[in-house]
């Protein structure tokens, strides 16, 4: 049976369910970081367990942004074609990486089951790097085809191993790996340089510091970004987390998770509030995440740490 494919010159960007409907494979959104409304960066999982023959796809909607692939497991066969002429025509190995620039209509089939991290880059996200961090990056990304990317691997299994709506949930967290993946991929692939930074300006000035953790600490149970902070000490997210860690040792993230179990650690004491609440009111979200983020730090649960505590 043939699968669905996208509909002949419909613009959507190919992340997501969008990706998972025009290829006609499960997908399975992991993360999602916008600018007015526009993707920034995505990355999808795509699975294919029946080990069948797909139709050649439809052309793609050329759109300013790159598709970059990790295979977490080896392909039978890809065929790839740019802008109707072939590229490619192989089988894959796994733990390999493939970059394609999708301002030019693509097409592609698969035979055989498939599994494999997508990551959308829009070409915006790259200039706005480089904006930010005065470096430049190179007007067309390229990487060897299929070749072997052991650190690209891990950052996208710290995307998968994260929890689910992970934007929602943690957006501070979400943001540090988008700008992690995009700056990896744009110094590999862009020849982005960063310049050097005088030993004056190595970490947060007091001021940029104290003025960090207020905020981290007056908005424990709401949503907060690296960019909502770095606005507030006058600098781009990506100065802000590099000087944020040389300051504190941490990353902002961390810093966060620290705080917010230190508050969980009051309320724990000081109350009988259920755990689900103490969970809302230190911005883990739910539950679930609490005591997992709660057991990984201190070492136990939260409910056995309160009846320790207690006892």
């Amino acid at each position: 049976m043939t699968p669905p494919r996208g509909k002949t010159g419909e613009r959507r960007e190919l992340h997501g369910d969008a990706l998972g409907a025009y290829l006609g494979i499960a997908a399975q959104p992991l993360l999602r970081l916008s600018k007015n409304g526009r993707s920034r960066l995505a990355v999808t999982r795509l699975t294919l367990a029946d080990p069948i023959g797909y139709d050649r796809t439809e052309p793609s909607q050329p759109d300013e942004a790159y598709s970059l692939t990790y295979k977490l497991a080896p392909i039978e066969r890809l065929e790839l074609w740019d802008d109707g002429r072939p590229t490619q025509d192989c089988g894959i190995a796994a733990e390999t990486a493939k970059m394609i620039d999708l301002s030019q209509p693509s097409q592609s089939r698969i035979t055989g089951p498939f599994d494999s991290v997508h990551v959308y880059i829009a070409k915006s996200a790259l200039d706005d790097l480089a904006a930010e961090t005065g470096a430049r990056v190179s007007d067309s990304l390229a990487m060897p085809s299929n070749e072997a990317d052991p650190l690209l691997g891990q950052l996208c299994r710290l995307v998968m191993a994260a929890p689910p709506e992970l934007e929602t949930a943690n957006p501070l967290f979400a943001e540090q790996i988008g700008l992690g993946i995009l700056t990896y991929v744009a110094e590999r692939c862009g020849g982005l340089r960063l310049p050097k930074t005088p030993a004056s300006e190595s970490g947060l000035a007091p001021w940029q510091e104290r003025r960090a953790l207020e905020i981290m600490q007056a908005r424990l149970a709401a949503p907060i970004t690296i960019a909502d902070i770095a606005r507030e000490c006058r600098l781009s997210p990506s100065h802000f987390a590099k000087a944020f860690r040389r300051s504190t040792g941490l990353s902002p993230h961390e810093q966060l998770t620290r705080l917010r179990i230190e508050e969980a650690k009051t309320h724990l004491l000081g109350s009988a509030l259920p755990l689900a609440d103490i969970a809302l009111i230190c911005g883990f979200g739910d539950q679930s995440y609490f005591t997992r983020v709660f057991t990984r730090t201190v070492g136990t649960s939260p409910g056995a740490w309160r009846r320790a505590v207690r006892s």
